[in-house]
């Protein structure tokens, strides 16, 4: 893998996500949000990998730290005191993930009928619309839907 530049990917992460939610703000259909929540929790996780690691360069280098004075003592109070609040964040990224977790088993058995036809549906007349389609990469495989599958399936059976 080539190295990159960590300032830049980050700045293209942040785009990608003010993209994400600009496109967010209104879904026209419904089962997109399963795929969205996958990918949220994939984005969750890689958050907590990222801050682990931007805590761990802070932990491994507070001898380094100075103020824009030079004085190296308030520099390393900096250093500690950033580093336990990233170590709080990458507790709070990893509550997210599983609440995303969660989230998306559910999504994932959700069988979304078009609007006009939810009577029609409710009385069995009608089919689902199926779930979009989504590309995985072989990267995201530490990041699998759980459930949709199955709920796939018992459906198709009915």
């Amino acid at each position: 893998m080539d190295t990159t530049n960590p300032q830049h990917d980050a700045e293209d992460a942040a785009e990608a996500l003010r993209r994400l939610a600009h496109s967010t703000q209104k879904l026209d259909d419904p089962a997109d949000t399963y795929w969205v929540i996958t990918d949220l929790a994939a984005v969750v996780r890689r958050l907590e990998q990222v801050t682990t690691q931007v805590q761990a360069a802070h932990r491994d280098n507070v001898a380094l730290a100075h103020d824009d004075q030079g004085k190296a003592s308030t520099g390393q109070v900096h250093a500690l005191t950033a580093i336990e609040h990233l170590r709080k964040a990458v507790e709070l990224f990893g509550r997210a993930y599983v609440s995303l977790d969660l989230a998306m088993g559910h999504s994932g058995a959700i069988a979304w009928y078009p609007a006009t036809n939810t009577t029609a549906a409710a009385a069995g007349g009608s089919r689902p619309r199926a779930q979009a389609r989504h590309a995985r990469h072989e990267a995201d495989s530490d990041i699998r839907p759980r459930a949709r599958s199955a709920g796939r399936a018992a459906r198709r059976s009915r």
